[in-house]
């Protein structure tokens, strides 16, 4: 039983699995702080976003081990696969269709304990849906078989893309979107190329930025439903003193909060603007919270600790031995990489507001619960990984 044990942690990823738990637990630190002055002025309990949050934690840290030791032909094979797109697009049509909206998106399933959010659920199912296809592709190509239908492969992709972006979720669409190009680019036989494709959907994207800072283009996007309030987030990230009294307020409080925090902060519990100034500045702006109270040595260290696990993430992708598993550590890599870019760049306004949360840090079950998810499946992956170079290694020396 012992030898069991221990074998099971001999190859356990203590790189990726120490900055996740002390990001875990700033978490809910600035959670509490950023929260507990709005809950007594509704006259609820001050830990009461802390409690749930550290919840969140628990239960993350439990997928987490869970996955870790799961054998990967659970998830990897095609008839699981094939049921968990049926099962993501039917939870993403009942949050659309049945639920109760929430900030004017219907995108939550409310289970009691939890808000599930199925948007982000769909992001670990397609980092696993289009590892699996690309490299059975691959595989048919090189045995010179008949290849996978593509066309059929993006249309259900794009099907989902589009129950995102009509809840309507601009931000889940955006990183899902920006997941489907990452593993295709990394499929792609010539790296150079694949760099083209990201670069080319990159710079698309900045283009079509800038379009917003013209008054037709965003009466144009205005008129459309659904997806209409874009606009004035987009507004907001270009002229957002102009719009304070409306959809500029929350930038500004945000760029108050880091410019009062200094280089060392005002002090943990002590910040201004989340005293009813920044709106919930425990989810979405509680990077905001973080420069206000801990400065900017405080905010290095969170993002230190975030690029520290992509940086490590991709490593283990271009070390992996298989190509289902370098496309999967590729795509979660982009995963929470760009969770990060947006949220950090909504909170300095280098970016629109899209309600990304900060991995690991922001308040939120279902966030919490599917990186946590992604990080032990990768962490699995570097401990098959490790454990076949020693065996390697052994036969070798022998």
């Amino acid at each position: 039983m012992r030898a069991n044990i221990r074998a099971k942690f001999q190859y356990f990823d203590y790189y990726l699995f120490i900055p996740y738990i002390i990001l875990c637990l700033i978490g809910v630190i600035m959670v509490y702080s950023a929260s507990s002055v709005d809950l007594t002025y509704m006259g609820m309990a001050t830990t009461a976003y802390m409690d749930k949050q550290l919840i969140y934690v628990v239960m993350g840290v439990l997928l987490l081990a869970l996955m870790v030791h799961l054998n990967p032909r659970f998830w990897v094979n095609q008839k699981m696969i094939n049921i968990g797109y049926w099962v993501v697009l039917g939870l993403l049509v009942f949050a659309k269709l049945l639920s109760r909206a929430v900030n004017g998106a219907n995108g939550w399933i409310n289970l009691g304990i939890i808000n599930i959010q199925p948007s982000e659920l769909c992001k670990l199912y397609l980092i696993m849906y289009l590892s699996y296809w690309f490299t059975k592709r691959q595989k048919k190509l090189q045995l010179g078989l008949e290849p996978v239908n593509m066309r059929r492969l993006y249309l259900k992709v794009g099907l989902l893309l589009f129950v995102i972006l009509i809840e309507p979720d601009f931000g889940g669409t955006i990183i899902n979107f920006m997941i489907v190009i990452a593993i295709y680019s990394a499929s792609l036989s010539d790296s150079k190329q694949g760099l083209k494709v990201l670069g080319s959907v990159l710079a698309l994207m900045f283009v079509g930025m800038q379009l917003f800072r013209f008054d037709w283009f965003v009466r144009i996007i205005k008129a459309i439903p659904k997806i209409g309030y874009v606009a004035a987030r987009f507004q907001a990230q270009f002229t957002p003193f102009k719009l304070i009294q409306s959809s500029g307020k929350q930038l500004v409080n945000s760029l108050y909060a880091i410019s009062n925090g200094g280089m060392f902060g005002l002090g943990l519990g002590n910040g201004i603007q989340k005293r009813g100034y920044l709106p919930e500045p425990h989810t979405d702006f509680i990077l905001a919270v973080i420069a206000e109270e801990l400065g900017a040595v405080g905010v290095l260290i969170v993002l230190g600790l975030l690029a520290w696990i992509i940086a490590r993430i991709f490593l283990i992708g271009i070390r992996s031995k298989t190509r289902y598993n370098t496309l999967f550590c590729y795509g979660v890599g982009m995963f929470m990489l760009v969770e990060t870019l947006f949220n950090v760049g909504a909170v300095n306004g280098l970016l629109p507001i899209t309600g990304v949360t900060l991995p690991f840090v922001s308040y939120g079950g279902s966030s919490m619960l599917v990186l946590s998810m992604a990080l032990g499946m990768v962490m699995n992956i570097s401990a098959n990984e490790r454990r076949d170079n020693e065996v390697d290694l052994a036969r070798y020396i022998k």
